[in-house]
């Protein structure tokens, strides 16, 4: 039976091999213990074409349908263009879209951003590489560069300038006969629109205020003709007036009592007589007494380390909103500079502005000015003039500026005088800035309190006075302070 089921598998097998061409062929398996015969499956050339065809077709179809969505999809030259971006430069872009929304709306506290659009090739595409640092506009608003981010300075300055003026006083050269000419020169700003100008008192108030002329020089280079209207040499304040056809830009005056050590501020005015020149430091207190300085008894000074030169007098001290907090008054030493307290400058304008529509009807009624508007704190009794400007020294003063100048004076007290003015009872006594006022009739001085108290008016003072090595013996008869 086994023999029999042999031999027709075997003639199965012929008949398959002699009939049909096969790609794969197997023998039939017979199972010795069993009566059925396996046979495996084939496949014939004709099915494998076949097969072969619907593959290459389902492939085509496929690929014709990824060319078909490529055309018509509206990313598709974005796609294009773009480069892999990764999921840190996403959140970047993200947030700098954000921050330059916010910036549009005008929720932030700066400027107004400005609306650049930056375009890209288009090969390029819409959706390019975003780096931290860069320029990117994606609709939402524009994202400041950080140079121009951190240029906070320049936009105070921007603020401000227009407004500085340069002063320069022509006269007769006091050790020049017949020479006539610019003898003295400083720095103011506008602080109206009609053209009146605040400044320092010793920039303009010298004994011959008759035989001089005051030339102003405007931010955008006119020159015009001012008049000294207001003085006040105790507080070292003045001011000036000066007409033109058209309104002048106005310095926003802001607060100095809301001054903070470590703020920023900007010193602006013409040092060395080079005009909208700009130099920046911080304070170093809003609070240097008048004792300590000896420029007005009433008055705390504000202490800043931003570079104050000869011609920055009158100038403006400005914060980063663009508004005035002091008037530039003197320098000691590099990194050590005073300035008045805008505060106390409102007080001496809106004062003299009283004073001045109270006498003549406007400012200067229809005959003009008859001369400057002296006004001075009220003192009791007559307090004497010497025409200095002075700062005391301390023990830790004198260290310190005996560390920045090798030659300063052996002295262990004193008041150092830092500005002489022109003319002055000092300066005709022989006294110069930088001079050490040590002691008066005999009797030591301590203190620039100490100076004024002893200073009355038309009684001579015996002054010992140190300049470098040399010991001086002087005789100063002060004036009445008008």
């Amino acid at each position: 039976m086994a023999a029999s089921m042999f031999r027709q598998s075997l003639k199965l097998s012929r008949l398959i091999r002699s009939n049909t061409p096969l790609l794969w062929r197997y023998s039939p398996t017979v199972n010795p213990q069993s009566t059925q015969v396996v046979i495996s499956r084939t496949i014939t050339q004709n099915q494998m074409h076949e097969n072969q065809k619907i593959f290459f077709k389902r492939v085509a179809q496929f690929v014709g349908f990824g060319v078909f969505l490529y055309v018509i999809s509206p990313w598709a030259r974005q796609l294009k263009g773009a480069k892999f971006e990764s999921r840190r430069d996403k959140k970047r872009r993200r947030l700098a879209a954000e921050q330059s929304e916010v910036e549009n709306t005008g929720i932030s506290y700066g400027e107004p951003s400005l609306n650049y659009q930056e375009s890209f090739p288009p090969s390029r595409g819409i959706l390019p590489v975003v780096k931290a640092a860069d320029v990117t506009d994606f609709g939402t608003g524009y994202v400041t560069p950080r140079s121009q981010q951190f240029n906070f300075i320049a936009d105070a300055v921007a603020k401000a300038s227009p407004s500085v003026v340069f002063i320069e006083i022509h006269g007769r050269h006091p050790y020049q006969r017949g020479v006539v000419g610019p003898i003295s020169n400083g720095s103011g700003f506008i602080v109206s629109p009609d053209g009146l100008i605040l400044t320092n008192a010793h920039v303009v108030a010298n004994k011959r205020l008759g035989k001089q002329s005051v030339k102003v020089k405007l931010y955008d280079g006119r020159l015009v003709d001012g008049k000294v209207v207001a003085v006040d040499p105790v507080s070292d304040l003045a001011l000036l007036k000066i007409d033109t056809k058209d309104p002048l830009p106005v310095m926003r005056m802001g607060n100095s009592s809301a001054a903070r050590p470590g703020e920023w501020v900007i010193a602006m005015g013409s040092p060395l007589s080079l005009s909208n020149t700009i130099t920046a430091g911080i304070i170093s207190t809003v609070s240097r007494t008048s004792k300590e300085l000896g420029l007005n008894k009433s008055i705390d000074y504000i202490q800043t380390d931003a570079a104050i030169n000869v011609g920055n007098s009158g100038g403006p001290l400005v914060n980063l909103d663009g508004e005035a907090i002091g008037i530039n008054t003197m320098r000691v030493t590099t990194g050590i500079s005073f300035a008045i307290p805008i505060d106390c400058a409102r007080d001496f304008v809106d004062k003299v502005q009283k004073q001045m529509k109270a006498s003549g009807g406007g400012w200067f009624g229809k005959s003009g000015p008859q001369g400057p508007v002296l006004t001075t704190p009220s003192k009791a009794g007559k307090q004497g003039y010497i025409g200095i400007t002075m700062l005391s020294l301390t023990p830790s003063l004198i260290f310190d500026l005996r560390q920045r100048a090798p030659d300063f004076p052996n002295v262990s007290h004193g008041v150092l005088i830092y500005r002489i003015t022109m003319e002055s009872p000092a300066q005709v006594a022989g006294l110069k800035a930088g001079d050490i006022i040590t002691h008066i009739n005999d009797q030591p001085i301590k203190s620039s309190q100490e100076l004024y108290d002893r200073v009355q008016a038309k009684e001579s003072l015996k002054v010992t006075a140190v300049r470098g090595k040399e010991t001086m013996k002087l005789t100063i008869t002060p004036e009445e302070s008008q």
